[in-house]
Protein backbone atom coordinates (compact mmCIF):
# COMPACT_ATOMS: atom_id res chain seq x y z
CA UNK A 1 0.00 0.00 0.00
CA UNK A 2 2.81 2.60 -0.77
CA UNK A 3 0.53 4.26 -3.80
CA UNK A 4 -1.71 5.51 -1.10
CA UNK A 5 1.32 7.95 0.33
CA UNK A 6 2.43 8.67 -2.83
CA UNK A 7 -1.26 9.32 -4.09
CA UNK A 8 -1.25 12.00 -1.28
CA UNK A 9 2.33 13.89 -1.69
CA UNK A 10 0.94 14.89 -5.57
CA UNK A 11 -2.62 15.65 -3.99
CA UNK A 12 -1.15 17.93 -1.70
CA UNK A 13 1.85 19.45 -4.36
CA UNK A 14 -1.76 20.04 -6.67
CA UNK A 15 -3.61 21.83 -3.82
CA UNK A 16 -0.20 24.01 -3.08
CA UNK A 17 -0.39 25.36 -6.18
CA UNK A 18 -4.10 26.37 -6.41
CA UNK A 19 -5.45 30.11 -5.09
CA UNK A 20 -9.37 29.70 -6.54
CA UNK A 21 -9.13 28.81 -9.42
CA UNK A 22 -6.12 29.89 -11.02
CA UNK A 23 -2.90 28.15 -11.11
CA UNK A 24 0.29 29.20 -9.77
CA UNK A 25 3.50 27.63 -11.22
CA UNK A 26 6.02 26.42 -9.16
CA UNK A 27 8.91 28.22 -10.65
CA UNK A 28 8.31 31.42 -11.15
CA UNK A 29 10.82 33.54 -13.53
CA UNK A 30 11.99 36.95 -13.15
CA UNK A 31 11.19 39.85 -16.11
CA UNK A 32 13.86 41.32 -17.98
CA UNK A 33 14.00 44.59 -18.57
CA UNK A 34 15.55 46.79 -21.37
CA UNK A 35 15.68 50.82 -22.37
CA UNK A 36 13.71 50.49 -25.64
CA UNK A 37 13.70 54.06 -26.58
CA UNK A 38 14.30 57.87 -25.02
CA UNK A 39 11.62 60.44 -25.48
CA UNK A 40 12.25 64.18 -25.11
CA UNK A 41 8.94 65.56 -23.55
CA UNK A 42 9.91 69.32 -23.27
CA UNK A 43 13.01 71.27 -22.82
CA UNK A 44 13.61 74.89 -21.77
CA UNK A 45 15.90 76.97 -21.16
CA UNK A 46 17.80 75.47 -18.18
CA UNK A 47 16.68 72.01 -18.50
CA UNK A 48 13.66 69.67 -19.77
CA UNK A 49 12.10 66.15 -19.32
CA UNK A 50 13.33 63.14 -21.00
CA UNK A 51 11.11 59.82 -21.03
CA UNK A 52 12.86 56.50 -20.32
CA UNK A 53 10.51 54.05 -22.03
CA UNK A 54 11.58 50.46 -20.50
CA UNK A 55 10.53 47.19 -21.93
CA UNK A 56 9.55 44.64 -19.10
CA UNK A 57 9.19 41.14 -20.67
CA UNK A 58 7.64 38.89 -18.12
CA UNK A 59 8.32 35.09 -19.42
CA UNK A 60 6.03 34.06 -16.69
CA UNK A 61 2.55 32.65 -17.18
CA UNK A 62 0.75 35.02 -14.70
CA UNK A 63 0.82 38.85 -14.37
CA UNK A 64 3.53 40.33 -12.41
CA UNK A 65 2.85 43.24 -10.34
CA UNK A 66 5.66 45.98 -10.02
CA UNK A 67 5.86 47.74 -7.13
CA UNK A 68 8.95 49.96 -7.48
CA UNK A 69 11.73 50.76 -9.72
CA UNK A 70 15.16 52.75 -9.36
CA UNK A 71 17.36 53.37 -12.25
CA UNK A 72 20.99 55.76 -13.60
CA UNK A 73 20.70 56.37 -17.17
CA UNK A 74 24.21 57.41 -19.04
CA UNK A 75 24.42 58.84 -22.45
CA UNK A 76 27.43 58.88 -24.10
CA UNK A 77 29.55 57.61 -21.27
CA UNK A 78 28.51 60.93 -19.37
CA UNK A 79 26.20 60.27 -16.07
CA UNK A 80 22.60 62.01 -17.64
CA UNK A 81 20.38 61.21 -14.24
CA UNK A 82 18.66 59.01 -12.02
CA UNK A 83 14.86 57.75 -12.11
CA UNK A 84 12.36 56.72 -9.84
CA UNK A 85 9.16 55.32 -9.87
CA UNK A 86 7.27 54.50 -6.94
CA UNK A 87 3.88 53.94 -8.90
CA UNK A 88 2.25 50.22 -9.65
CA UNK A 89 2.80 48.80 -12.50
CA UNK A 90 1.58 45.35 -14.33
CA UNK A 91 3.32 43.10 -16.53
CA UNK A 92 1.37 41.23 -18.46
CA UNK A 93 2.01 37.45 -18.93
CA UNK A 94 4.10 36.04 -21.78
CA UNK A 95 4.27 39.46 -23.54
CA UNK A 96 6.29 42.85 -23.25
CA UNK A 97 5.03 45.57 -21.67
CA UNK A 98 6.23 49.12 -22.06
CA UNK A 99 6.52 51.18 -18.96
CA UNK A 100 7.40 55.01 -18.96
CA UNK A 101 9.77 56.87 -16.34
CA UNK A 102 10.22 60.75 -16.49
CA UNK A 103 13.81 62.03 -16.20
CA UNK A 104 14.10 65.48 -15.23
CA UNK A 105 17.01 66.97 -16.11
CA UNK A 106 19.43 69.98 -16.35
CA UNK A 107 21.48 71.68 -18.64
CA UNK A 108 24.20 72.40 -16.29
CA UNK A 109 24.78 68.93 -14.62
CA UNK A 110 23.76 67.23 -18.47
CA UNK A 111 25.04 69.10 -21.32
CA UNK A 112 27.47 66.72 -22.99
CA UNK A 113 24.62 64.25 -22.32
CA UNK A 114 21.96 66.33 -23.33
CA UNK A 115 23.99 67.44 -26.37
CA UNK A 116 23.37 64.21 -27.98
CA UNK A 117 20.27 64.16 -27.04
CA UNK A 118 18.32 67.47 -28.97
CA UNK A 119 21.53 66.43 -32.03
CA UNK A 120 21.04 62.81 -33.12
CA UNK A 121 18.12 60.95 -33.97
CA UNK A 122 19.76 57.92 -31.41
CA UNK A 123 21.74 57.83 -28.88
CA UNK A 124 24.56 56.02 -27.39
CA UNK A 125 23.40 54.54 -23.71
CA UNK A 126 24.19 52.77 -19.95
CA UNK A 127 21.21 51.80 -18.13
CA UNK A 128 21.52 50.36 -14.64
CA UNK A 129 18.66 49.93 -12.17
CA UNK A 130 16.86 47.69 -9.84
CA UNK A 131 12.88 46.99 -10.38
CA UNK A 132 10.83 45.44 -7.00
CA UNK A 133 8.26 42.89 -7.98
CA UNK A 134 5.29 40.63 -6.23
CA UNK A 135 6.12 37.06 -6.52
CA UNK A 136 3.15 34.36 -6.87
CA UNK A 137 3.78 33.78 -3.31
CA UNK A 138 3.05 37.42 -2.08
CA UNK A 139 7.04 38.28 -1.61
CA UNK A 140 8.77 40.88 -3.09
CA UNK A 141 12.15 40.29 -5.87
CA UNK A 142 14.71 42.66 -6.41
CA UNK A 143 15.17 42.41 -10.04
CA UNK A 144 18.57 43.76 -11.07
CA UNK A 145 19.13 45.12 -14.89
CA UNK A 146 21.29 46.53 -16.58
CA UNK A 147 22.07 47.16 -20.65
CA UNK A 148 23.79 49.57 -22.77
CA UNK A 149 23.48 50.18 -26.51
CA UNK A 150 21.52 52.46 -28.88
CA UNK A 151 18.00 53.68 -28.77
CA UNK A 152 16.31 55.90 -30.46
CA UNK A 153 15.42 59.14 -29.58
CA UNK A 154 11.75 60.58 -30.21
CA UNK A 155 10.77 64.31 -29.73
CA UNK A 156 7.45 65.94 -29.50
Amino acid sequence: MRSRPLIASFALVALAGCTGSNLIPLAFSPPSVRLHHLALRNAGLTGGTLDLVLAFYNPNRLTVKGTRLEAGLDIDRNHFGDVTLADAFQLTDRDTTLVTVPLSFQWIGAAMSARSVLNSGAVNYRITGNASVNTPLGTVLQVPFSGEGSVPVVRP
